[in-house]
């Protein structure tokens, strides 16, 4: 199966417009374990790199600058993958918790595939950037919207909750537990903001 530019932007209109639709579809490919966590390690570097970009190419203050730069690109795929990697545990156990049917291998995919429907989205609004930083500013903000909506259905169809409620109250628990227990990973593995020379 061949995937070109306009089948893939068409998966991702449809992830936004028809989200519960479209995560039965992720699931129902029953990809392997080992390939996801492959495409879930590309997606972090893909991150750092359109975030590089972003930064770049978007007007910050100074300050925000050197507070950016002070971490290496490794750090930044460090912190992505442990977040992403913690991300995918936490909603699979809360949904669980919470009486969810969903597997872990499952969960899995649908965490990558979120994650390329975001990276798709930020791609855009790094060439918006380039035409206007006030029109890619709305689309950033639209964006995170749909985002929001995304993960809420695709979390209700993973779990099968069939109440949005239940599957937001889902995400956020997982969040959090995420936030956390990164915090601490990274801590421990000496992951974080080098200190600057004055």
């Amino acid at each position: 199966m061949t995937i070109d530019f306009q089948t893939w932007m068409r998966a991702v209109f449809t992830s936004i417009m028809e989200p519960s639709k479209m995560a039965q579809q992720v699931i129902g490919l029953n990809l392997p374990r080992e390939a996801l966590w492959i495409a879930l390690a590309l997606v972090a570097v893909l991150n750092v790199v359109l975030l590089a970009l972003l930064q770049m190419l978007s007007p910050a203050p100074i300050a925000f600058e050197e507070q950016t730069f002070a971490l290496s690109p490794f750090a930044y795929v460090a912190i992505i993958g442990v977040f992403l990697a913690l991300l995918v545990a936490g909603t699979y156990y809360t949904g669980k918790i919470m009486g969810g049917v969903g597997t872990f291998t499952a969960t899995l995919a649908i965490i990558v595939w979120f994650q390329s429907v975001s990276l798709t989205l930020e791609a855009v609004q790094l060439v918006l950037v380039l035409i206007s930083p006030a029109i890619a500013s709305i689309f950033g903000m639209l964006s995170l919207g749909a985002l929001i909506w995304c993960i809420v259905n695709f979390v209700n169809v993973l779990h099968g909750f069939e109440n949005l409620g239940k599957a937001l109250t889902a995400i956020v628990l997982a969040l959090v537990g995420t936030a956390l227990c990164a915090g601490i990973v990274l801590a421990i593995l000496g992951v974080g903001p080098a200190v600057g020379t004055v």
